[in-house]
């Protein structure tokens, strides 16, 4: 480990020192921080996992997009070039895309729970029981994630299937962990004494279902709408700003957060502020200016979480990784209309330290930044609904009905979210070499 991070220190040393001083000792820091945990045995099996789910989630990325932006008659290019109208099997494409979304990213946690049990079986148990301890790991999940419900028995957790990644590989590294406690090396996948391991490992899952039941679900998107038309803007403001940056925290982890990956425009603020936008014929002064619409998903969510279309426009420009460029370049598609999830896989930016600052600090930033603007009477707020998978740019231009300093604004914000990503695409860089 120390090796590893002095050999970085003395081929590139001149880089993190000197001219850069506080930010040196930070990046220095990141460095320590990135070589120790890239070189443990948890860090290389989340690796491996999420490079055995980034297919799927490509694929799944680019059907969401495909179904809900160019097929559906509510998406964004289908409204704009009538796509339904004059496709053929229109109707027909929108199913298969359905299908391959839903068997994709809306159960990409299930998948996981098989990798991180499979590569924590090869790493701490008999690799060939690996096969047979990520099937496991599927088990275990589905248990957790069980959700019967009337006229439907055989129903499951969308929020742990979709959003519960981190869960996901949680359930699967003790999986792997307890079959390598429970086993010895002659043990194959045909042994009867696998029983024993795969019992404890349901009774364990069925108590956690049992404890999860009981512990119930807090309705964060609720509450939120809620708080912001009962209490004074400027509270509002401190609220969405931290919501929203504990969200791209969350998100940043595998774990859903309380603000949704699109505009809804149905909550009570977003009605408030379209009634009064349709009365006064424009979006100035309406009653609430500080929202999720309005500040998070106008000028914080370019491509998806962390302003990921930011990050790989940064990759492209400045990164020398073959693989981060090309993953890079798969992902563009996606991310033009808000889908980030190839880049959370391929790059990895799930659970990488080194992408953390950014990822948090950019959106941060341009909602203080588009605060600013509305405070000062220089833009007015999104207060018309926009269609499904507008592109992240575009949508304070549509919600404002055309203004045209929103969408400079816009340009602006990630045009510095790429300057914020600059320095650590290059010290990622710089760790995958000396890590390969």
């Amino acid at each position: 480990m120390g090796c590893v991070y002095c050999q970085l220190v003395k081929n590139h040393g001149h880089l993190y020192r000197g001219s850069f001083g506080l930010g040196g000792v930070v990046l220095n820091r990141l460095v320590r921080l990135s070589t120790r945990i890239s070189t443990s045995a948890v860090a290389k099996i989340i690796q491996q996992t999420l490079a055995l789910l980034f297919p799927i989630m490509l694929l799944g990325s680019f059907a969401e997009v495909l179904k809900f932006t160019f097929l559906t008659p509510s998406g964004y290019m289908a409204r704009l070039f009538n796509i339904p109208g004059w496709l053929p099997f229109a109707g027909e494409l929108t199913g298969v895309m359905g299908v391959v979304f839903h068997c994709t990213i809306d159960m990409i946690a299930l998948y996981g729970a098989y990798g991180a049990a499979y590569y924590t079986a090869k790493w701490y148990a008999n690799p060939e029981l690996a096969p047979i301890t990520g099937a496991t790991g599927i088990l275990a999940f589905l248990m957790i994630a069980y959700r019967p419900v009337a006229g439907n028995p055989l129903n499951f957790s969308n929020a742990l299937m979709a959003e519960g990644l981190l869960v996901a590989l949680v359930v699967g590294y003790f999986c792997g962990r307890i079959m390598g406690w429970l086993t010895h090396a002659t043990m194959t996948s045909a042994s009867f004494q696998l029983l024993t391991p795969i019992l404890v490992i349901m009774v364990l899952a069925a108590i956690v279902s049992l404890l999860e039941h009981i512990g119930g679900t807090l309705e964060l998107p609720t509450y939120l709408a809620s708080f912001v038309t009962q209490h004074s803007q400027g509270h509002a403001l401190l609220y969405v700003l931290g919501l929203g940056a504990l969200t791209d925290l969350l998100a940043w982890m595998a774990i859903g957060g309380p603000f949704i990956n699109a505009p809804t425009f149905t909550d009570a603020p977003s009605w408030a502020n379209m009634n009064s936008a349709l009365r006064q014929g424009s979006a100035w002064n309406v009653p609430y200016p500080f929202t999720d619409t309005t500040l998070f998903h106008s000028f914080a969510n370019f491509g998806g979480s962390g302003v990921t279309l930011a990050l790989i426009m940064a990759i492209l420009l400045f990164s020398k990784q073959a693989r981060s460029r090309t993953v890079s370049k798969w992902a563009i598609f996606p991310a033009i209309f808000n889908n980030h999830y190839p880049m959370m896989m391929g790059i990895p930016v799930l659970f990488n330290p080194i992408f953390l600052i950014p990822f948090v600090l950019a959106p941060l930033v341009n909602m203080v930044i588009a605060a600013g603007f509305i405070l000062l009477k220089w833009v007015p707020v999104a207060a018309y609904p926009v269609p499904a998978g507008t592109p992240g740019p575009l949508i304070a231009f549509i919600g404002t009905n055309g203004n045209w300093l929103s969408l400079l604004l816009g340009a602006g914000l990630i045009t510095l979210d790429v300057l914020i990503y600059w320095p650590f695409v290059q010290l990622a860089d710089r760790v995958t070499e000396v890590d390969q």
